[in-house]
């Protein structure tokens, strides 16, 4: 028997049918796109597309601005009739309830409250000087004075002996080893000078003048004499220092 042949216009039917679905898809994605993309750009255009933006600050109260000055200008306008500017009442004056600070003390005092202490003892020297004494500083009121310090026998005989000059504020301090009764001579001494006997508390008890190469002995009054200072004469008297007066920090 012979094969009945197919028809030859099937295949090219679903085909057509198939380009046919494809367009009408294609048709209608392309005109949402189009109607999309018509309304973002309508809606750029306007201005009303939304935009994050960051959360506004609360703006600070409006200050009174000015009344501004009339500037002229080259076009003819209407100007209004200036308005009477209200005048604001006179503000209450307010007073700080902070107090003024109190003026601070003087930071320099009149008198220190530092309870003071008794002056040390004068060091001597740790060297003798050119004459073989050692040296030391005393205070006698508001005068520092040099003295060389005569503690042995051999110093005491010593003393001031063939001197040709003794400066303004030096003299010569005899240290005896107890409270006595002295006596002093000018023997070889050529300087004018002027003796003060002091007790163990530095207290002066008797001033007397000395004359150059002068023998006669000058007696202590006191038997409880503990120093002799020897300075030039006139000395004490120049300083306003007399019988009385006490020498504080004398060596022992």
């Amino acid at each position: 028997m012979q094969r009945e042949k197919q028809s030859s216009c099937q295949v090219p039917l679903a085909l057509a049918i198939l380009i046919l679905v494809a367009a009408v898809l294609f048709c209608f994605a392309g005109a949402v796109a189009l109607g999309m993309g018509t309304y973002y750009f309508i809606e750029a255009e306007t201005g009303n597309v939304a935009v994050a933006s960051p959360t506004p600050m609360a703006s600070p109260t409006p200050m009174a601005s000015p009344t501004p000055i009339a500037t002229a200008t080259n076009e003819a306008k209407h100007t209004p009739e200036p308005q009477p500017t209200p005048v604001s009442p006179p503000a209450t004056p307010t007073f700080s309830s902070t107090p003024f600070p109190a003026p601070s003390p003087s930071v320099t005092p009149f008198r220190s409250t530092t309870p003071s202490t008794p002056p040390a003892p004068s060091t001597r020297s740790a060297e003798l000087d050119d004459y073989g004494f050692h040296t030391a500083q005393i205070q006698i009121g508001t005068e520092t004075l040099d003295v060389e310090l005569a503690e042995t026998r051999q110093q005491h005989a010593k003393g001031l002996r063939f001197r040709q000059a003794l400066p303004e504020n030096a003299g010569m301090l005899f240290v005896f080893p107890a409270p006595q009764r002295v006596s002093f001579w000018m023997k070889d001494a050529s300087i004018p000078l002027s003796i003060a006997f002091i007790q163990s508390d530095g207290k002066i008890v008797q001033i007397r003048p000395m004359q150059p190469y002068d023998e006669t002995p000058v007696p202590s009054l006191s038997d409880t004499v503990a120093y002799a200072l020897l300075v030039n004469q006139g000395w004490f008297e120049r300083h306003g220092i007399s019988a009385g007066t006490v020498i504080e920090d004398l060596p022992h």
